[in-house]
């Protein structure tokens, strides 16, 4: 609506006097928008009626072009990283912290949002009675692996239920009660040179595959004071972080073609540094190796510290805008 037509509509409706309300929506005027127009009419005039420039708001949380460069550098450097993994390598080794939600924002601005490889299925309900401590309890499981020319073997994975720290991922030829119990002993052999003593009770949990039944393994437990339970049968979710681990597997390392038994090892033995180092969601964005350590709580301080430096420094520059 033009300036004159506005100002006609505005003395029209108030030389009627009472009654606005039906005649504005007669004419399909909203009244908050008539009043405005009045208020700004009654203040400056035929004037008071030009449409105005709309200003940009600035965000007092907005990152400033350095940390956007930032970000898209180390997303590029990393593209194996997600953006949740580029925000916290951001946050822990930079000067500044930066959210998953901006991150991925400026991945989408920017086209380098990569598609899933595989769609993930949704988790299901979470574990009742749950761990408290560190070397509780230890999920086990048997997953088999093509090698060309060699036939299948075994890969026996062993992690701490409440760490998710990998403790064991020994190749094996066959799933015998012996070959678990060597890969609970290595297991055991890292746990202490973490420095983990083992002195409190400790839990094996599995599925109900042949080779978790065995004679030679549940002796090897009870010698050793370790406690061994089954997960309920046909339901893999009961044991559900070492088939998640499973899942990892089959994305990073079952992908490529292994000729060779030692060559299929030293891709376990890089994955689990790997998987070990990477920053897990339900830990609340902290690695295996940190919360095994006993390092979390000083992590996510640390965190909470330059988060808090950060959001004071954005404000100043944006609000103020003095460096």
């Amino acid at each position: 609506m033009k300036i004159i037509q506005r100002t006609g509509l505005i003395e029209a409706v108030e030389a009627k006097g009472k009654g606005r309300k039906e005649r504005l929506k007669k004419m399909t005027i909203p009244r908050s928008t008539y009043y405005r127009w009045r208020k700004r009419y009654r203040a400056g005039g035929t004037a008071g009626l030009e449409r105005r420039q709309t200003v940009e708001r600035k965000s007092w949380n907005q990152l400033s072009k350095e940390e956007i460069h930032t970000v898209l550098e180390v997303g590029l450097k990393h593209t194996e990283l997600s953006p949740r993994l580029v925000a916290l390598k951001i946050s822990d080794e930079k000067d500044f912290t930066v959210s998953e939600p901006t991150v991925y924002r400026i991945f989408k601005r920017h086209g380098l949002v990569r598609p899933r490889p595989l769609e993930e299925r949704p988790a299901a309900s979470e574990y009742k009675r749950k761990t408290t401590r560190c070397d509780e309890m230890w999920q086990c499981d048997a997953k088999h692996i093509r090698v060309m020319g060699w036939g299948y073997y075994k890969v026996l994975p062993v992690i701490d239920d409440y760490s998710r720290k990998l403790l064991a991922l020994p190749l094996k030829r066959d799933e015998t009660s012996f070959s678990i119990a060597d890969a609970v002993e290595e297991a055991r052999e890292t746990a202490k040179r973490e420095g983990h003593d083992l002195m409190e009770p400790l839990t094996l949990l599995s599925d109900n595959g042949p080779g978790f039944w065995g004679k030679d393994l549940l002796d090897y437990l009870k010698g050793h004071g370790m406690r061994k339970i089954f997960g309920a049968v046909r339901h893999p979710q009961t044991q559900g972080k070492v088939e998640r681990l499973n899942r990892k597997i089959n994305e990073q390392v079952c992908i490529t073609v292994h000729c060779t038994p030692w060559e299929l090892e030293a891709e376990l033995q890089r994955f689990a540094e790997r998987y070990n180092q990477t920053p897990h969601k339900s830990l609340k964005n902290v690695s295996p190796n940190a919360v095994y350590a006993g390092e979390q709580e000083e992590i996510l301080r640390k965190r909470a510290e330059k988060k808090r430096l950060t959001m004071l420094r954005r404000r100043k520059i944006n609000l103020v805008g003095t460096a």
